[in-house]
């Protein structure tokens, strides 16, 4: 009986200390040791608000009844610079060091530069803002580039966020968002951004995430404009947008127009056909070029949120077209055949996609939360190729309908000890019926889908923060008249942070998992590319496995940060080109052979040379090499510099990039130039001009892809308008009526797929 009485309170005292609410204490004094009043608010990791006060006449201050775990806390007063901590809280009462503010004596044009803007947690960066960064950016991605994150790279123009683990997913709010969404964004309605290195939670599966979290506002209504005109050629971009608020539901009307006009890509080609019977050497040699493309879309965002959920619709439409893509090219023929002739080749694509989105945020407790996402799209695909070579002649019509549905779901469970569990739920299903006509009369119908079901373990302990994350993926895919391909293989990901002090952490992941082959490869369809060359799908072919292992190396301190990393890829049953003789013809096919390996280091650095003079630089190295039936490897070296300079309501950029000398999936190697720019940028009130210029100098800059598998080789030197000495102007204006809001994010993909083979 004793020992029974003794368990159970041991156990009930294990209860009471694991829910015991705690005291958070402190003192805030303004610079010279000036008493003055502070607000002081004490968030959730993820910043949701759990608690405020202000402080006393003594600068004095306390948070009672506060649950263990990690909180932010935020220290802000009237005329100073606000901080910003990342703080643990034990099973005990909590007294936290003396916080000094200091004196945003230079409101107009400066700010100090602090090292708190950047606040490493266990899991995260958190990011806030200088106000030089968002003063001079105009959209998401400009105040991301601002914000010079080290080993992140930013393309504002192309809207890409790439991290050492690839592409980074964005969010608003919590919520994924994509290039439209992002570039709607006013830096001003930005409170901070998080950084994922390590994505866990709702983020989990993803390389890397980047999550705006944005100031709440509820009323009022803006309308904003904006466009960019290119120079050097016809490229113009223009967008237009409309937010209405009622009580807790918004209103946003998304629309814009973009179109761009060139001379096509010229190239110089020379390849050699491996017949049985001997050799074909060919050159090609483009005269002329014309490439015309314009798309189009519309979108209405409705979002209704309480302190509970968030509910949210996206409805949209989008229209690409490429009327024209031409060329004329001169073809000189040697060895088993020979002559020189004259080629011709026209091309024309529209696709029109309708889409919906659904998504709701349910907070089911103070510790449990589920998001749920659902998007259906719908794309009607187009396309024509004419092609002529003296009395050769090929003609294709094909006519997709393409059927995609994306489900998520992400279940959180925050525990009493600095832990949480997560699971993470995903199908992707894609339909895609083709018919073709014209040289073949065919029709291919295939369907793709994936289920991904993952579940998470997070656990802070001491300097130490850890996440395991494993699940099984199933991967299907099938082509009419053909037998299903089914895979149901093991995922994983484990990740570690260690800070081993406030300057310096370390970080180490093992990734693994596997993709199916892109839809347009798994087809069985066959075109005829001129009058040696046949392209051809390959229904057989088999999944990729993939293997990843990374270690990175933090380092902040004041005007400095620097990242240092190593990284390794590996692909094993890698999806390649192939090429072999078949009929008298050169067949362009696929195959899953071999394995694709990736060394890679880097370094990533900083400096905040001034308050209004920032600076980046990025260097690498990089190990490629393909096995198994194509042997190839390459090693490359290179890097990146940016500079920022800001002066009252101008920023000033220069920036620029090595040279390329990567080595491609097919197996290719692709040499590209340098590339450099500047651009000057004017914001006052609601105004933004900007006017900037690409490799200014530059008027023969080239493109070099060359390759050899199998019964082929080629070299192949291009030329474009694009890739030479071009401007830019872009000009933006905003009008915000009633109470000012935030800006909408304008979520919508215009990226249309499509499961058409298709011959460039």
């Amino acid at each position: 009986m004793y020992i029974k009485s003794s368990i159970i309170c041991c156990f009930l005292l294990n209860v009471l200390i694991s829910n015991a609410q705690v005291v958070i204490k402190g003192t805030v004094q303004g610079g010279n040791k000036k008493d003055i009043y502070a607000s002081i608010r004490l968030l959730r990791p993820d910043s949701t608000f759990v608690q405020g006060t202000v402080t006393d006449n003594n600068g004095l201050y306390c948070l009672p009844d506060i649950s263990a775990g990690d909180y932010l806390l935020c220290v802000s007063s009237m005329g100073y610079i606000p901080q910003w901590h990342a703080i643990s809280v034990e099973n005990q009462d909590k007294t936290l060091p003396l916080f000094t503010l200091k004196e945003n004596s230079v409101l107009l044009h400066e700010v100090e530069v602090n090292a708190s803007s950047f606040i490493r947690q266990k899991d995260r960066v958190l990011i806030i803002p200088e106000e030089q960064q968002v003063k001079h950016a105009y959209t998401g991605y400009d105040l991301l580039y601002n914000l010079m994150i080290p080993g992140v790279s930013v393309d504002v123009r192309k809207g890409t966020v790439n991290t050492l683990l690839g592409e980074a997913t964005l969010y608003i709010n919590g919520q994924k968002a994509d290039y439209r969404e992002v570039r709607a964004l006013r830096p001003k309605d930005i409170e901070k951004i998080e950084y994922f290195e390590m994505p866990t939670g709702k983020y989990a599966g993803d390389k890397a995430s980047i999550n705006y979290i944005l100031k709440e506002k509820y009323t009022g209504g803006y309308a904003a404009l904006d466009g960019m005109q290119t120079i050097g050629y016809l490229k113009g971009d223009y967008n237009a947008n409309l937010k209405v608020m009622h009580k807790n539901t918004s209103y946003t009307l998304f629309a814009g127009h973009s179109m761009e006009s060139n001379d096509g890509v010229r190239t110089d080609k020379e390849e050699t056909f491996y017949y049985p019977e001997g050799e074909i050497n060919r050159t090609t040699h483009v005269d002329d070029a014309h490439m015309k493309k314009n798309s189009q879309y519309v979108q209405l965002n409705i979002n209704n949120r309480n302190d509970k959920r968030t509910l949210a619709g996206k409805f949209s439409f989008v229209r690409q077209d490429t009327p024209d893509s031409n060329s004329r090219s001169t073809l000189s023929y040697a060895g088993i055949s020979s002559g020189t002739l004259h080629s011709s080749r026209e091309m024309e694509n529209t696709g029109l996609m309708p889409s919906v989105n659904l998504y709701g945020s349910f907070q089911l407790s103070p510790t449990q939360n589920l998001d749920a996402s659902l998007t259906a799209t719908y794309t009607r695909n187009d396309y024509m190729r004419r092609y002529s070579e003296n009395d050769f002649r090929s003609y294709t019509q094909a006519d997709e309908d393409l059927y995609d549905i994306d489900f998520s779901a992400d279940y959180v469970l925050q525990l009493k000890h600095h832990n949480s569990f997560g699971l993470n739920l995903r199908h992707l299903h894609t339909v895609s019926s083709s018919a073709y006509q014209g040289d073949r009369t065919d029709w291919s119908h295939l369907w793709t889908a994936e289920t991904l079901l993952l579940g998470q373990y997070n656990q802070s302990a001491g300097k130490a923060f850890f996440s395991i994350q494993f699940g099984g993926d199933l991967l299907q895919y099938r082509v009419h008249g053909n037998e299903a391909k089914r895979y149901l293989s093991p995922h994983a990901n484990v990740m570690l942070n260690y800070r081993i002090n406030s300057n310096h952490s370390l970080m180490y992941g093992l990734n693994t998992g596997n993709s199916n082959p892109p839809m347009e490869w798994v087809s069985n369809v066959s075109q005829d590319v001129d009058s040696l060359m046949v392209k051809r799908g390959n229904p057989d072919l088999e999944k990729t496995n993939y293997y990843i292992s990374y270690l990175v190396y933090s380092f902040q301190k004041k005007r400095i940060n620097m990242q240092v990393s190593v990284y390794y890829f590996g692909a094993i049953n890698n999806t390649s080109s192939d090429y072999y003789i078949e009929g008298g013809k050169l067949v362009n096919s696929f195959y899953a052979d071999g394995g694709y390996h990736q060394l890679r280091g880097s370094v990533s650095f900083t400096y905040k040379i001034r308050p209004n003079l920032h600076v980046k630089l990025s260097g690498f190295y990089r190990y490629n090499k393909f096995s198994g039936k194509t042997k190839e490897e390459r090693n490359e070296w290179g890097g990146s510099a940016d500079v920022n300079y800001y002066w009252r309501d101008f920023a000033f950029n220069v920036h620029g990039k090595s040279t390329g000398r990567t080595l491609e999936n097919h197996p290719a190697f692709i040499n590209t130039p340098a590339t450099y720019g500047a651009f000057a940028r004017w914001n006052h009130n609601n105004w933004m001009i900007e006017a900037g210029t690409d490799n200014t100098f530059s008027k023969h800059n080239r493109n070099v892809m060359y390759m050899r598998v199998g019964a082929y080789r080629f070299h192949n030197t291009s030329y474009s308008d694009t890739y030479q000495q071009t401007g830019y102007v872009k000009v933006a204006y905003t009008f915000d009526f009633g109470k000012k809001t935030s800006k909408e994010k304008r979520k919508i993909n215009t990226t249309v797929n499509s499961a058409i083979m298709k011959v460039d």
